[in-house]
């Protein structure tokens, strides 16, 4: 179990019912990397969501042979979204310094969201705009680094 208050920050779950959160509260376990520490890497199963608690973590991608940093995740933003969409990693992701990351197990996850299909709808709303965005700034990065992707 992880503190009410670590999900109450996270955005990604700001409008859950008190009920809600304390349930995803309950399921959560952290975790404690070291400062430059793999959390995960690109095609990875991804079978927990994440909140970050303390610390910095960068998610990356590459190009050709260099790793783009993409996404700085800060305290209290959720990360590893895509084990709530398909399961395996499409990115990397590494500390920038000790961390300590909540872990919400994608099974209980969605047992939880199954009781309340507007907060489940609310909360896959969210991942989408977090998807999108960092996909944004994936392309700009790449962009960035010189012509040809991948």
């Amino acid at each position: 179990m992880v503190p009410i208050e670590i999900i109450k920050k996270c955005k990604t779950f700001k409008m859950f019912p008190d009920k809600l959160i304390e349930e995803i509260a309950s399921i959560g376990f952290p975790v404690v990397y070291k400062a430059n520490e793999m959390l995960f890497n690109i095609d990875d199963p991804a079978n927990n969501l994440a909140v970050l608690m303390k610390g910095r973590v960068d998610i990356m991608t590459t190009k050709r042979t260099q790793i783009v940093p993409v996404h700085t995740v800060m305290p209290g933003e959720a990360f590893a979204l895509s084990s709530m969409i398909s399961g395996r990693f499409p990115s990397a992701a590494k500390t920038v310094e000790d961390s300590e990351v909540c872990s919400l197990p994608v099974e209980k996850m969605n047992k939880i969201l199954e009781k309340d299909y507007k907060a489940g709808f609310y909360f896959m709303k969210q991942i989408a705009i977090l998807v999108s965005s960092r996909l944004i700034k994936i392309h700009y990065q790449l962009d960035v680094t010189g012509s040809g992707y991948i």
